[in-house]
């Protein structure tokens, strides 16, 4: 503590006891507080010889930078609150990570506008009409960017109606820029030798699409393209089959299909099942096949193979159908519950 109270240039702390201890020491005690011995006095030990030393001039420089360097931090400290006090942190500006994909998607043609644009303009395109080569052209000029010729390569020849047009895939190209894909189904007429056929297919068509403000346009010709092409799928092994819920439950799901394709499915169906009508002009002509699939409760699953006469033809669907265990009256029995398309 006296070197700190030096640093500081603090007067130094009296000693304990101060004008008692004098007054001890000249009553005759001994300094340590201890009685003289034999009726002697012991001189003070200031007297024996203590004397203060003089601080040299380096503890003194030492004193005095101690001093200044600790008053400096104080000062400093003091600056300091007061600066934030007048002139507070600013909080820092949150820092806004860019997304290269999203900020890439901006300028993407919208998906469903250039969707309906493409399928109306690929419409109006395969529509060929040797008779009214004009009307063609005006439906074109709706969708075409300004300065196209809306003949696009037709010369003005031939018969073709398009029946349906079923937009796909947005491709996009670049910069507001992007390929629509239109499949296109088509009936062509002929007549050879004085005798007229019609036939019908599909056809894919590209159309080229830009987006110009809030408009989509097309830019030009479109391109004919293949079709997708058949690929091969294994199908998933099926549940074992429950030979006596089948043999059980055959009749109750035939006549729940014949009252389903007369309209009636109500009557025969759970209560609760909703289960939507066929429409006219359908009738049972056979149940091919039930199989109920092996599990265990009151609710339960099977397939159903089934030959419907429709338009004069037999028509064969395949249905997965859900029964549930129905009880009243202390009896029970197993009715449709729903009906789906059956699913590999």
């Amino acid at each position: 503590m006296s070197t700190l109270r030096k640093i500081l240039n603090l007067p130094e702390k009296p000693p304990k006891g101060g004008v008692e201890e004098k007054a001890t020491a000249r009553d005759g005690m001994e300094f340590d507080g201890s009685p003289p011995e034999n009726g002697h006095r012991h001189a003070p030990r200031a007297a024996l010889g203590w004397a203060e030393e003089e601080e040299t001039s380096g503890r003194s420089f030492a004193r005095r930078a101690g001093r200044i360097a600790i008053w400096c931090v104080i000062g400093l400290a003091a600056f300091t609150g007061v600066r934030t006090w007048v002139f507070p942190a600013k909080t820092p500006a949150p820092v806004t990570r860019s997304d290269p994909q999203a900020e890439a998607r901006k300028n993407d043609v919208p998906v469903e506008q250039a969707q309906q644009i493409a399928a109306r303009f690929a419409r109006s395109y395969m529509n060929l009409n040797s008779a009214d080569k004009d009307a063609r052209a005006r439906e074109l000029e709706a969708d075409l960017a300004k300065g196209i010729d809306p003949k696009l390569g037709w010369d003005g020849s031939g018969m073709q109606l398009v029946a349906q047009t079923i937009p796909g895939a947005v491709t996009q190209t670049g910069a507001h820029r992007a390929r629509v894909s239109v499949d296109v189904r088509v009936s062509v007429t002929t007549t050879v030798k004085g005798k007229t056929t019609t036939t019908s297919g599909w056809r894919a068509l590209e159309v080229p699409v830009a987006q110009v403000g809030d408009r989509v346009v097309v830019t030009g010709q479109p391109a004919l393209v293949g079709l997708p092409t058949a690929v091969s799928y294994n199908a998933p092994e099926g549940p074992e089959a429950d030979s006596n819920l089948s043999s059980a439950t055959r009749e109750v799901v035939k006549d729940f299909l014949t009252a389903w394709a007369a309209g009636n499915a109500d009557q025969a169906s759970a209560p609760g099942a909703d289960i939507e009508p066929l429409g006219s002009g359908m009738s049972l002509d056979a149940l091919d096949s039930w199989v109920a699939d092996v599990g265990s409760g009151d609710r339960r699953t099977g397939t159903a193979v089934v030959r419907w006469a429709l338009a004069g033809a037999q028509l064969q669907q395949t249905y997965q159908i859900t029964l549930t265990k129905v009880s009243a009256g202390g009896a029970s029995r197993w009715q449709v519950d729903a009906v789906t398309a059956k699913t590999a």
